[in-house]
């Protein structure tokens, strides 16, 4: 796959494009500077330059998945980075069509009540991005991490939250989930923890069940509808309001009036001569 990875300089984002390298994939990195660019160029990556809180989707053309793996550097930039950018890659992928995108979340993103000052806005920024994400017809992934560490991982997690458990989770650990989600389809639309534990990374991702497929929807309404479905149960023409001895319709006939279409406007003199 050529996969798009937006944040892919930083810690978390340079492991999974050093891994989807590695595994074959070609790897559009998207970063903030030329500089970061430089580096990534060198592993072996395609690079594009942009800004996560202006128009990245052209970033995402050509490409057929994607990885949010993100950061806002400063607490103001949490809503146009963690949750605006977000939101708009995801965006861009769906409008591509890609076959699979991943969002980095963290667990608690679900309930940003419970915390207060910096971390509430953080769990906030990261709640708005997967409803945004929830609502578009993608296979989407939210991954949601425990505490980032550099910790060497040993690629063992647990996709449960268990009480008393430690909520960490190493780099290590984080980018091996990421580079195996993007290879399970049964992941699609689907929230997953992933936390430091004694369980393999593959095998514990091959342990969730696939969502079953969602029921049929009610039938489209409004603008979705083509013409022709929208019609499809008018009632049948009155033959009492049908003339056997009507004329067929002239194409060179105005409909507003009774008669042809007249050769020069009639009746459209200016108003007000000589104002703009």
């Amino acid at each position: 796959m050529i996969v798009l990875v937006a944040g892919a300089h930083g810690r978390l984002g340079s492991r999974v494009v050093a891994l989807l390298l590695r595994r074959g994939h070609l790897v559009r990195a998207l970063v903030r500077t030329p500089a970061q660019a430089a580096v990534l160029q060198d592993a072996g990556a395609e690079t594009v330059v942009g800004d996560l809180s202006q128009d990245v989707e052209w970033t995402a053309q050509g490409c057929d998945a994607g990885v949010f793996a993100a950061a806002a550097r400063y607490r103001s930039e949490l809503g146009s980075i963690d949750a605006g950018g977000a939101a708009k890659l995801a965006e861009a992928a769906d409008r591509y069509n890609f076959r699979h995108f991943v969002l980095s979340s963290v667990v608690g993103a679900d309930r940003p009540e419970r915390r207060n000052g910096a971390v509430g806005e953080f769990l906030a920024a990261k709640q708005s991005a997967e409803r945004r994400l929830g609502t578009l017809g993608l296979p989407w992934t939210v991954l949601r991490f425990g505490q980032l560490t550099e910790h060497l991982g040993d690629g063992r997690i647990s996709t449960g939250v268990r009480a008393g458990a430690p909520f960490t989770t190493s780099r290590d650990a984080a980018a091996l989930a990421i580079a195996d989600t993007l290879e399970r389809p049964h992941l699609a639309r689907q929230v997953v923890n992933v936390l430091d534990d004694e369980r393999r990374v593959a095998d514990a991702l091959d342990a969730i069940e696939p969502l079953p497929l969602p029921p049929p929807g009610p039938p489209p309404a409004g603008w979705a509808v083509s013409l022709g479905a929208a019609q499809a149960d008018n009632p049948r023409d009155d033959p009492k309001l049908i003339f056997p001895d009507a004329s067929p319709l002239d194409a060179d006939v105005e409909w507003v009036g009774d008669g042809p279409v007249p050769p020069e406007p009639v009746g459209n003199d200016d108003p007000a001569p000589g104002i703009p």
